[in-house]
């Protein structure tokens, strides 16, 4: 399944199934959703392909490291890690995301600007 799944995200694929088959916690999953619903925009879409890809990655990590551990420490290392690189990827997306809000904002100010500077 892991496989498919990786085959599906990098392929042009409905988002939100992507969302659905990353396995996210469930409000994470609401947000994302909720997300592309107020502002279906290719940017916004593109972010959280890459949010997804990465939580993909990361998954596919912990579960390769996770069989491979001998002791409890080192599976918890293991979910350690994994955590960590849940919170990392979270940053990401919220950076990502971020800059596409601050790069709208720059357009809707120009163009606020440029009205009222022609405007006699």
């Amino acid at each position: 399944m892991i496989q498919s799944h990786k085959e599906t995200v990098t392929k042009n694929v409905d988002i939100y199934q992507l969302i659905y088959e990353s396995n996210l916690d469930s409000k994470l999953e609401q947000i994302l959703i909720g997300l592309m619903k107020d502002n279906p925009s290719p940017k916004i879409e593109t972010v959280i392909q890459k949010f997804l890809l990465y939580v993909q990655h990361s998954t596919e990590n912990f579960w390769s490291t996770y069989y491979n551990a001998k002791t409890y420490q080192e599976k918890l290392d293991c979910y350690y890690q994994f955590s960590k690189n849940q919170c990392l990827a979270t940053e990401v997306l919220i950076r990502d995301l971020d800059s596409l809000s601050s790069e709208e904002e720059i357009k809707d100010n120009l163009g606020n600007m440029l009205k009222e500077g022609f405007t006699f």
